[in-house]
């Protein structure tokens, strides 16, 4: 890869504020997807964050997103507060099915916790610096499916045309592709899938006929890509394990108020109190490819789906997430 620069501001520990942000909406979105950018990039297009949606600041009161410090500490206080609240869910239902509760009265008593859970175990999300066909550069998150797919329509490019997908270029010899991420449903039943975006143009002949979309990025972009692109190791400020604990304990403890369930040893139960201070939730609101490099350089990890391992070290969403919806939907 050519010299990699950093957009300066997305250091910012507030950058998660100010970022645009390009969202996937019902039906077809049309994005080219950028150059890998970033000291840590390592040619990866992409970062793959687990994020927290549902904690409360502490300080401030407001809902706010959280990294989970398993993408880069290799373990994250949610999933082992999880892991030590499991089975002491199981023994009370236990005690509840021996009382002779039913199986729905057991379901509607945990209703509350079930959601408490749901919203604070980690998201996963693939994060992209992509642009739209009005030049603007933002962050695009896509989930696991929408992320696979794109990964292979990338791959299928590079054996196609041998040129970088992610190119800035808009030369015949050496092009990025616009792509297609279409979602359809809604909730659990949504589903993304991703393709080549196609244009309608005319042959020699004059006969019209669809192609790859490969025309050029916004001018903008090509010429101030070091300064439109962010850092994507830095979209989400990275807490360590403890400060995270801390602000865990800290909603746990209110949350507590009406769900002492909640409490286990080492997440709250030793000091049970209620420190938020305010219980309203507030909402919130490069480097340049190289040309004519053959075989292309990006690095796409599709089996593996993640980047490199030292970034993203025991990975173990998958397991842990299964967990909490047997636990908690069983």
């Amino acid at each position: 890869m050519a010299n990699i620069s950093i957009n300066l501001d997305s250091l910012s520990p507030k950058s998660f504020k100010k970022t645009v942000r390009h969202k996937i909406k019902e039906g077809v979105n049309t994005l080219r997807f950028l150059p890998p950018f970033g000291e840590e990039a390592a040619g990866y297009p992409y970062r793959k964050w687990n994020v927290i949606w549902g904690l409360t600041d502490p300080n401030s009161g407001r809902e706010r997103p959280y990294a989970s410090s398993s993408t880069y500490e290799g373990q994250c206080p949610v999933y082992d507060y999880l892991d030590a609240l499991k089975p002491k869910i199981e023994q009370e239902k236990v005690a509840l099915m021996a009382k002779g509760l039913t199986e729905d009265a057991i379901k509607n008593k945990f209703k509350a916790i079930n959601e408490f859970i749901s919203n604070i175990r980690p998201k996963t999300v693939f994060s992209y610096n992509a642009a739209d066909k009005t030049g603007t550069v933002g962050v695009v998150e896509l989930k696991s499916t929408a992320h696979k797919d794109v990964l292979k329509v990338m791959s299928q490019y590079i054996r196609e045309y041998n040129q970088d997908p992610t190119s800035l270029s808009g030369d015949i010899a050496d092009s990025g592709v616009w792509i297609n991420i279409t979602r359809e449903g809604q909730g659990f039943d949504t589903k993304y899938s991703a393709s080549k975006s196609q244009i309608m143009v005319k042959n020699a002949q004059g006969i019209p006929q669809y192609q790859d979309d490969r025309s050029a990025l916004a001018e903008n972009i090509v010429a101030s890509y070091n300064d439109l692109a962010y850092d994507l190791n830095s979209i989400y400020e990275k807490k360590t394990y403890d400060e995270l604990k801390e602000i865990l304990v800290a909603n746990i403890l209110h949350a507590a108020q009406e769900m002492p369930q909640l409490l286990v040893a080492g997440f709250g139960l030793e000091d049970f109190s209620a420190p938020l201070k305010n219980t309203t939730p507030v909402q919130t609101a490069a480097a340049v490819a190289p040309k004519g490099v053959a075989p292309v350089g990006l690095k796409l990890d599709i089996e593996e789906d993640e980047a490199p391992a030292a970034n993203f070290s025991n990975d173990n969403t998958d397991d842990l997430l299964a967990m909490a919806d047997d636990l908690f939907n069983s």
